[in-house]
């Protein structure tokens, strides 16, 4: 693996949520355009997924007010109408190996520190998520400060080649909440084919 790889990954990874124009999440609190089905089948990705109730997704086919932000790089954007900063932001990067999601661990454990706004680590693990419970992934938890202080848990995994980035974020009092009824709903139904 190029020793760029890595840097270049953390980067996307850690400044995806906040580098957001909230204005446009703003925007989404107001408006009906959400997944007609509670199920989100990306046959080009080899994922389906849940959507929680509730909550609003923006795709690729159904990009609502986010269509600036929807891309095939970043091809959903999970938004909590009733609290517009409470979202799951996914990006994609291709030819990544479960050899450069360990070596994402591996550089997250040894940089306990981010040149990020207010960052402080709260916990890098191994996790399974999945119906299954089949799929490895990394869990990142932190908090920075953005348009809200927020508490943000990164799921990153690798299926068909691609690395998947999750980040889902709220404000800190509320984190524990919205991982338990929204973002954890989503890992826990997840198929990859």
């Amino acid at each position: 693996m190029k020793a760029r790889k890595p840097t270049i990954f953390l980067i996307i990874v850690l400044t995806v949520f906040f580098v957001m124009n909230v204005s446009f999440l703003s925007w989404a609190q107001n408006n009906n355009q959400s997944s007609t089905t509670n199920e989100y089948k990306d046959e080009t990705n080899g994922l389906t997924f849940q959507i929680p109730e509730g909550i609003n997704l923006y795709t690729t086919e159904n990009p609502g007010p986010l269509a600036s932000q929807i891309s095939m790089d970043a091809p959903y954007i999970f938004v909590n109408p009733a609290f517009t900063e409470e979202n799951i932001n996914v990006k994609i990067t291709e030819n990544i190996s479960e050899n450069d999601l360990a070596d994402f661990k591996k550089m997250l454990e040894d940089n306990p520190s981010q040149p990020l706004p207010g960052y402080r680590r709260i916990s890098v693990r191994t996790i399974k998520i999945g119906t299954d419970k089949n799929k490895t992934a990394i869990e990142h938890i932190f908090i920075m400060q953005g348009n809200i202080l927020g508490k943000l848990r990164q799921v990153v995994f690798v299926n068909n080649g691609r690395g998947f980035i999750f980040t889902c974020a709220t404000a800190v009092d509320r984190f524990d909440n919205a991982n338990q009824q929204f973002f954890q709903r989503v890992f826990d139904s997840m198929v990859f084919k």
